[in-house]
């Protein structure tokens, strides 16, 4: 794990604007690596041995490892270590130079780049909940908001929630996260756990019917949503597991 010491104070400042709370922000330090041409296996061989380090040091902060198989990041690995607080991810400085120490020996030498960014699970806007296992894929939808649109996107989203749970209608629960700092914002990810490619398939009732069903025919959620945000980036990615680390219970 790594973290800066300084954190953007617009970033931070941009956040506490929203004036959304729910409690201690639960973090994901997410870093997407591009291997090296022609380098995954070797990547990948890396990081394993780069676990080792983390097995050795009795970590117990799993490290779960995807690689995107679609959009523009085709090819590049994602690796994620969530459920941690602001507070909890203090007081660890010795632990991360060496773990940086060890990741400049194992791993650099099979990475083109790297980009790193935080994100806050937002629970309020969730169907789902973090820790479960991994599933076999996901799918990861990133919205662009409009920085005018933050307060209409969230209440929309929670408002299509509130029209699921009450028409019943057959959705598999999915996880929204918010970019924090490392990236450009206001930027929120929309996380679909899929366990096989049957998962991908929607419900037979489009999203659109069932909002008419729970609040009328003349409903305007989805264009209400459609009109916050500038744009969207879907992705498919592949769980790692042989190259994710689970500490030992």
């Amino acid at each position: 794990m790594r973290f800066s010491k300084w954190m953007g104070s617009m970033g931070l400042l941009l956040i506490a604007s929203l004036g959304w709370a729910q409690g201690p922000d639960k973090i994901c330090d997410i870093t997407v690596t591009t291997p090296k041409p022609g380098a995954s296996k070797q990547f990948e061989d890396a990081r394993k041995k780069h676990n080792e380090f983390h097995k050795a040091e009795k970590d117990k902060q799993p490290i779960m490892v995807w690689q995107i198989t679609t959009g523009p990041a085709t090819g590049k690995y994602l690796t994620a270590e969530c459920g941690m607080t602001w507070k909890e991810m203090d007081g660890k400085d010795a632990m991360n130079d060496r773990d940086d120490t060890d990741r400049q020996k194992t791993m650099t030498p099979t990475v083109a780049n790297s980009e790193a960014s935080y994100y806050i699970f937002r629970a309020d806007l969730s169907t789902g909940k973090e820790g479960g296992a991994p599933a076999k894929m996901m799918t990861v939808i990133h919205f662009f908001v409009k920085p005018s649109g933050v307060t209409q996107f969230t209440d929309t989203i929670k408002k299509i929630n509130a029209a699921v749970e009450k028409t019943k209608y057959p959705s598999i629960p999915s996880r929204w996260y918010q970019l924090a700092n490392g990236g450009e914002g206001p930027h929120y990810v929309l996380v679909t756990d899929r366990n096989s490619w049957g998962d991908m398939q929607g419900p037979e009732k489009s999203m659109s019917d069932m909002l008419k069903e729970a609040y009328g025919a003349e409903d305007k959620t989805l264009q209400a949503l459609r009109d916050s945000f500038d744009h969207t980036v879907s992705e498919l990615l592949e769980y790692k597991g042989a190259i994710s680390y689970i500490p030992a219970k």
